[in-house]
């Protein structure tokens, strides 16, 4: 099954799922601190935060992974951005692809 979380962070840039792991990071240390001083509402929100920390650096390592072994992966906006123009040429006979 699909992890809506994961799909969303896939289709980030580099520098915007580096923002979201800095921000996760900050989500983390402040439940830390509101569990620390006995004001946290719901203790399951730790959990939830420290998985998406996790998540998010899973996928920025699989990015680095690929591209030392020289197949980088793109963001999914730009993957499903390219099929979208393959597609929209493929089934437009009069896109441009015939000799005169």
């Amino acid at each position: 099954m699909a992890n809506p979380l994961a799909d969303e962070a896939r289709s980030m840039t580099d520098r915007e799922l580096g923002e979201a792991i800095n921000e996760a990071y900050r989500e983390v240390f402040n439940l830390q601190f509101q569990r620390g001083t006995r004001q946290l509402q719901n203790p399951m929100a730790m959990r939830s935060a420290r998985r998406q920390v996790a998540r998010l650096r899973t996928i920025l390592r699989e990015r680095q992974l690929a591209e030392a072994a020289g197949r980088p992966i793109a963001p999914l906006a730009r993957i499903a951005d390219v099929a979208d123009d393959e597609q929209s040429a493929e089934s437009d006979p009069d896109s441009g692809n015939r000799e005169e």
